[in-house]
């Protein structure tokens, strides 16, 4: 009897095992939820995803809710939606890993069609999930409401792009993969920006030395910042810093001041600016006598308003002034920014007449004082379908390049950029009409292209290289990094349709040979279905994967400990390209250090 029960219970342990592991995974990955640290939320979701949940409606619905707010990749929800919104009951409970989601997901799958321009399914959705909305809910009824019509704002928007003027404001070296709320001084000699690091996000400040730009600084330890800190403003000189603190439940402003040749410890502004509501982002009026900034606080028309508080006599700020109807509405307004000259303010609304989203909208001060009661809309592409705010717009794109609204600093620029270059290299002047081409060692880029260098002789075909796509242990989740190379392969397949790609999943030694490659086809998939929702015919791809069959570098080092270093090498997807008159595309090798080579 015993032995049976031994043979029993050593039978049920992997599955005992699985099953926790599930549960530790998905309560990691709703706790990153509730934290709003999305990446890490949906890198533990992708975990139980991973262990046989792939059609489990839940979890498909956090996933896609997931990278919805995650900037950049909000279209990749579009298939884990799809899969959600086939199971939805009223009765699903967040929090739960059950069969069914919550009718919500029809509202995420709508945007995520909205920013795709898929506006005619984005439209369906959202009318499917208004028979759900609670009738008192006026709130939300209004956001959906607002949302069909942007969609039709949306259509004739990119059918009448706006003409616009971009100052080049010269070479950043590069910091970071990932940057946002970028923000330049009035006086054009400071930019300060966040940098995403592994534990915790950076304040980095660059100055401008001459006509080039020194290189990004670190500056989180002397505003002593633990991470939670983010920059929302500068003033018009530079030497002030403003910061949104946030902690679990609410958001303060911080002030950060450059003196004697250092930045001094942020110290909050206090009350009546900061109160136990939510004040997300401010900014400074060039005089540094106003400071205009967001709150949900109980004055607000909606959710979040755009306020102003004047600078007093005795150095405390005054009682804040709601900026009224003309700028807010029963939705949400953010990140204020008042132009150089003080007489226009641009924000960012979700209430006013928008393509989807937010858009960034500025409104005009009036010789009485008040706001002019129709804000304009830049219009398209400096807004788009998706979420648009004024430290940066989502609609332009290039690569190596960082976008900025102009905000009124020069009348004769719309947006200004920064070439980003890499961090060894070693910035030149550049005129705000023009660009520098960068001259860069072969492969710096992800890509380089060889073109004929002298006309009249027979052209000689386009050149491209391609480098590796890399994963974090037991996940086929794309990184930004990956993606960002994916869109150059995008960039050579749209320019040369007769080209035939083959996406080969790899992984590294750990766990078990069936399990891997498993594994490496869901590598090879992730990247076949990013490159299809960015317009690649399937029909120009196939995918495979090898488990852990080819090795290219090192799983345990010689005396056999384990080698992290050359298993990251190994979790990896790579591509063959077929051949075609006019282009080669050529697989670059990995790089492997000499300690984690394969023996011969």
């Amino acid at each position: 009897m015993r032995r049976l029960f031994l043979i029993t219970f050593i039978c049920l342990l992997p599955s005992f095992i699985l099953a926790q592991n599930v549960k530790v995974d998905f309560s990691d990955g709703e706790f990153f939820l509730a934290e709003e640290d999305y990446e890490e939320a949906l890198y533990a979701f992708g975990k139980v995803y991973n262990k046989g949940y792939e059609d489990n409606a839940y979890l498909n619905y956090r996933m896609g809710y997931c990278l919805s707010n995650i900037p950049g990749r909000k279209t990749e929800a579009i298939p884990y939606l799809e899969i959600a919104e086939k199971n939805i009951s009223a009765n699903a409970k967040e929090g739960k890993l059950s069969e069914v989601a919550p009718p919500v997901v029809l509202l995420y799958l709508g945007n995520a069609y909205r920013v795709n321009m898929e506006i005619d399914k984005a439209i369906e959705k959202y009318n499917e999930f208004i028979k759900y909305i609670d009738p008192k809910d006026n709130i939300l009824q209004a956001f959906v409401d607002q949302q069909i019509v942007s969609c039709g704002n949306a259509l004739v928007g990119t059918t009448n792009p706006v003409e616009y003027k971009v100052g080049n404001l010269g070479q950043l070296q590069k910091s970071h993969s990932s940057i946002y709320n970028m923000l330049v001084s009035g006086d054009m000699k400071t930019v300060a920006f966040m940098g995403k690091n592994p534990f915790y996000n950076g304040v980095y400040v660059a100055t401008k030395d001459g006509e080039v730009w020194n290189k990004p600084m670190n500056i989180t330890p002397s505003i002593a910042s633990d991470g939670n800190m983010d920059v929302v403003g500068l003033s018009h000189d530079g030497k002030v810093m403003l910061l949104a603190v946030v902690d679990e439940f609410t958001s303060n402003i911080y002030m950060a001041v450059y003196e004697n040749d250092r930045w001094n410890p942020a110290v909050s502004i206090g009350k009546p600016v900061n109160s136990r509501y939510y004040e997300a982002n401010a900014s400074l009026s060039p005089d540094g006598k106003s400071i205009y900034f967001s709150s949900n606080r109980k004055e607000s028309l909606g959710g979040m308003d755009i306020f102003v508080s004047d600078l007093q006599d005795d150095g405390t700020w005054g009682a804040p002034v709601n900026l009224g109807p003309a700028v807010n509405t029963v939705l949400n307004e953010d990140t204020p920014v008042p132009s150089a000259d003080g007489k226009r303010l641009y924000f960012s609304s979700q209430g006013h007449s928008t393509m989807g989203g937010f858009d960034v909208f500025y409104t005009e001060l009036l010789e009485d004082g008040s706001w002019n009661e129709v804000p304009v809309n830049l219009g398209y592409p400096l807004n788009t379908s998706d979420d648009d705010y004024v430290f940066s717009p989502m609609g332009i794109k290039e690569d190596n390049s960082s976008y900025i609204f102009a905000q009124g600093r020069m009348a004769d620029y719309d947006v200004f950029k920064f070439e980003i270059i890499d961090r060894n290299q070693t910035p030149v002047p550049v005129s705000m009409d023009e660009e520098v081409e960068v001259v860069e060692e072969a492969l710096a880029e992800e890509v380089v292209v060889e073109e004929t260098p002298e006309p009249e002789k027979p052209a000689t075909p386009e050149k491209y290289y391609l480098r590796p796509i890399y994963f974090d242990f037991d996940s086929f989740m794309l990184s930004k990094e990956g993606m960002d190379k994916l869109d150059i392969l995008t960039d050579i397949l749209k320019s040369h349709k007769v080209l035939e790609l083959e996406i080969t999943g790899h992984t590294d030694a750990k766990g078990t040979f069936d399990y891997n490659q498993r594994l490496s086809v869901n590598r090879a998939r992730a990247v076949y279905k990013y490159l299809i929702l960015n317009g690649i015919s399937k029909d120009q791809m196939k995918i495979s994967g090898l488990s852990e069959s080819k090795h290219v570098a090192r799983n345990t080092t010689r005396d056999n400990r384990d080698a992290p270093d050359g298993r990251m090498l190994n979790r990896r997807v790579e591509f063959k390209v077929s051949l075609a008159e006019g282009v080669i595309v050529v697989m670059e090798k990995v790089a492997v250090p000499d300690h984690l080579k394969l023996d011969e």
